[in-house]
């Protein structure tokens, strides 16, 4: 293996030396696109797909993915292609957020089982913030928005149907093999996809149901009749996935990209229709919500208790957070550092039963790791990111396309907050990189929002022509050198 990687080398100089002559000569914005590509193959070709033991990182096709990408942006940036954007507090904030991370873990013990919380920091932190950057400085059109949503879509439905064939334990409709793989216990029998955990899954297909119903708007009686038959596979492995707090997240996301860009009249009529469907179906699913069998693994009796715990886990933070308010007791070292706390000192209650889990809530792990500062950080950034995205949609000067990816990371940081207050989302894969990748793209278009203004067409040549009020054609040289000589 090692010897086809070193083969491999040259051939990727080679292509590498094409791609940047054909991006130069044809102006054409593949960045965006690569960047998404290194999103989606993380997704799907990661760890568990590949890997090669090489030094102290292994190396897998992701890796190598976003390596490329960075060496590419870094060329282009050298040779003038690309410019970099100056820094603005949004950018400050990020690296505010995951410096305290990588300050609370240098100063504590990052070598801890196996090197876990310099992993932690590199994978979960530091290549998402990477790939946030490019994202953030590269040259984004509208068309480059309106093909991510496309692919968006299209991986969003290979998520469903994998997800529901899951489920159904169709193996040969299942991409990966490894998804259905039985040493992996955890969560099978979900909807787990590729990320091997039904939230990391259902928080994507979420994300990509909303970026199907970007297309509704403009999209004519037949085509609006496709996205509903989509929309139905997708809510279908949502479904999947079996998980409470995905499904609540989906319910919220629906409810923002269906409400904000409705007419008045239409709202009114949403809520009569939204509470008969609530009043008829809360009878039926109110008292099984919480006693379903999920994992082919865990029992009902078992789930009961799982829901039990979430209690629990808040006393441990709680008693652990009073001793180390500040600075918490370290990025990554919970696993260790909750011992102490697995009985309650003031009810003598036993909390041994939360000895072999995580936090099950991502803003009580950031409090118990890394105190208050930690907590306050990830809070100011994530309120910064929904003002960004909430004034991207009241843009009435920006085109329709580009606002709706303000709305879009609105339903990212619902779900992210939803899911986080039943689960660590910042160790769950694919997590921060999906965040941090709708963040740089809403950055990106709100640094530069020239080229998405109404009355604007972007030229192949990467400039824009903008007009206040209407919209100016770009015209053809040789058009214009006979209007003028007319």
């Amino acid at each position: 293996m090692e010897i086809l990687c070193l083969l491999a080398v040259p051939a990727l100089i080679v292509w590498g030396i094409v791609f940047i002559n054909l991006y130069e000569k044809s102006q054409a914005n593949l960045l965006p696109l690569l960047g998404l590509a290194v999103l989606l193959g993380g997704s799907v070709f990661g760890f568990e797909f590949f890997h090669l033991a090489a030094g102290p990182i292994p190396i897998t096709l992701d890796r190598i993915l976003l390596a490329g990408l960075l060496c590419l942006c870094g060329v282009f940036y050298v040779r003038g292609s690309e410019h970099v954007r100056p820094v603005n507090g949004a950018d400050l904030l990020i690296l505010g957020w995951i410096g305290l991370n990588a300050i609370s873990a240098l100063t504590h013990d990052w070598r801890f089982l196996n090197n876990m919380p310099a992993s932690r920091l590199l994978f979960f932190y530091f290549f998402p913030l990477a790939l946030y950057f490019v994202m953030r400085s590269v040259r984004l059109r509208p068309g480059d928005l309106k093909w991510i949503a496309l692919i968006m879509c299209a991986f969003g439905l290979y998520l469903a149907v994998t997800a529901i064939a899951e489920t159904r334990e169709l193996s040969s409709w299942v991409f990966p093999r490894y998804i259905m793989n039985a040493s992996e216990q955890e969560f099978l029998g979900r909807g787990r996809g590729p990320f091997l955990n039904p939230v990391a899954n259902g928080v994507f297909m979420v994300v990509c149901s909303c970026c199907l119903w970007m297309w509704w708007p403009t999209s004519s009686p037949r085509r609006k009749a496709l996205i509903l038959g989509l929309s139905g596979i997708l809510v279908a492995g949502i479904f999947c996935t079996l998980t409470r707090s995905v499904w609540i997240g989906f319910v919220a996301s629906a409810g923002v990209f269906v409400w904000y860009p409705a007419s008045r009249q239409s709202k009114g009529l949403m809520l009569i229709v939204a509470t008969l469907i609530s009043l008829a179906a809360f009878p039926v699913v109110g008292e099984k919500i919480f006693s379903f069998k999920r994992d082919k693994q865990v029992s009902q009796s078992d789930m009961e208790q799982s829901a039990s715990l979430r209690p629990l886990f808040a006393i441990v933070a709680w008693n652990m957070f009073q001793d180390r308010p500040l600075m918490g007791c370290g990025f990554g070292q919970y696993a260790r550092a909750k011992y102490p706390y697995l009985q309650d000192p003031y009810s003598g209650k036993s909390l041994a039963s939360t000895k072999y889990f995580m936090q099950h809530n991502v803003f009580l792990a950031y409090l118990t790791e890394t105190g208050l500062a930690g907590l306050f950080v990830l809070l100011a950034m994530l309120l910064m990111m929904a003002r960004q995205s909430w004034r991207l949609w009241h843009n009435k000067q920006i085109e329709l396309w580009p606002r709706m990816f303000g709305l879009l990371m609105i339903v990212m940081l619902l779900n992210y907050s939803i899911n986080g207050l039943f689960h660590d989302v910042s160790i769950i894969p694919m997590q921060n990189m999906l965040l941090m990748f709708l963040f740089g793209i809403l950055n990106n278009i709100q640094s530069q929002p020239r080229p998405f203004e109404v009355g604007c067409e972007v030229p192949t040549t990467g400039g824009s022509v903008c007009g206040p009020s209407t919209l100016r054609k770009v015209v053809q040289p040789e058009k214009r050198s006979a209007l003028q000589t007319s």
